[in-house]
């Protein structure tokens, strides 16, 4: 009897332990993928990911880029979006394709546009608009 109730309270234990890690996984480590967009001439690719959920309440979005040659990732780049606690979307990212890099232009609701440049050779700029 002893056993049985041991045994219950410790797949009860572990089931609870399962899923407070799968809830803590969800909000601060799923990656999501927004939106990605190939250079013209198709060797470049640049994926925008939602990472975890937006902080709460009306928090700030966390964000990565990845930019990638091929299967060989070139760089990885971390930024926040702060839109009110919405989720990152399409709307947020305008990319244009230069000679060297990848230039990507923000925006959001509660920050100033901003700029991301992602150069081929792993170089990364950003900047406000003013």
């Amino acid at each position: 009897m002893k056993k049985t109730i041991l045994l219950m309270a410790a797949s009860i234990l572990g089931l609870i332990v399962l899923l407070i890690g799968s809830l803590k996984y969800k909000i601060s480590y799923a990656r999501t993928e927004v939106l990605t967009a190939a250079s013209e001439n198709g060797v470049y690719e640049l994926t925008a990911y939602m990472i975890g959920e937006p902080d709460f309440p009306f928090g700030a979005t966390h964000c990565r880029f990845e930019l990638k040659e091929g299967k060989k990732t070139i760089t990885k780049y971390r930024f926040e979006l702060h839109d009110d606690g919405c989720n990152a979307s399409p709307g947020n990212f305008e990319i244009m394709w230069e000679d060297d890099a990848v230039l990507v232009h923000t925006t959001a609701s509660e920050q100033e546009d901003q700029f991301y440049r992602l150069f081929f050779d792993g170089r990364k700029e950003t900047w406000q608009e003013e």
